[in-house]
């Protein structure tokens, strides 16, 4: 693969055999020896609504299994 400069972006072009489509979104992380890893972008759940992160009483019965004192 070979680096080229687009505009005032650099490009890097994907060969097919890596199974990314066109509009897939992935995050490029760059080690420490120059690597670039592509970490497929995932969505942020704090905006899904359909995930709740409201804190829900714990309901707890009052059978104890040893010498607790309650």
């Amino acid at each position: 693969m070979k680096i080229r400069q687009q505009g005032n972006s650099l490009v890097v072009t994907v060969p097919s055999r890596f199974d990314f489509k066109a509009g897939d979104e992935v995050i490029a992380v760059k080690g420490r020896d120059h690597s670039i890893t592509y970490v497929p972008k995932m969505s942020n759940p704090f905006k899904d609504k359909a995930i709740s992160f409201d804190h829900e009483d714990e309901a707890f019965n009052d059978m104890t299994a040893g010498r607790e004192e309650i």
